[in-house]
């Protein structure tokens, strides 16, 4: 979910706990489509390496899913915002090294997890994610990847 549509639901849950409920006028837009495909490619990387850890090293993937569940494993609006705000601190701050530490340290990966971040920080900052710059952000790394001979999604 955009960041954006789940700020507005905490605001639109904390009016009925506090007996002032009000209608629901989130106007949603295509801006946070592009977002939410964002936020599932992350969570769909994230899984891809806790998969590769539990084969591979037990203890390193035992950290790992501990991780994850702190960053995904919520059950309500308010969590999962403040979870996407960590992943959004640490994805544009060039002093926090967990991601290519814990949990991207394939350079490719962390490098598209940083640039989505600061494509989901923009949006938060005011701008939009359009079609093109969700477009570009995938191309830059698809071709990142081919230069690489590594497999992608668009050659399979």
């Amino acid at each position: 979910m955009s960041v954006e549509l789940l700020a507005a639901l905490e605001a639109h849950d904390r009016a009925i706990r506090s007996g002032r409920p009000r209608d629901f006028t989130f106007r949603h837009q295509l801006r946070h489509d592009f977002e939410s495909l964002i936020w599932v490619i992350v969570y769909a990387m994230m899984v891809r390496r806790k998969t590769i850890l539990e084969a591979t090293d037990p203890k390193v993937c035992a950290e790992y899913k501990d991780e994850l569940n702190r960053l995904w494993g919520v059950h309500s609006h308010t969590n999962l915002g403040n979870c996407h705000g960590v992943m959004i601190f640490i994805g544009t701050n060039r002093f926090r090294t967990i991601v290519e530490d814990l949990l991207f340290p394939d350079p490719l990966e962390a490098e598209f997890f940083r640039a989505a971040m600061v494509l989901v920080r923009s949006q938060c900052d005011g701008e939009q994610i359009t079609y093109e710059k969700l477009r570009d952000l995938f191309h830059a790394h698809v071709q990142k990847a081919e230069q690489a001979n590594l497999p992608t999604l668009a050659s399979a």
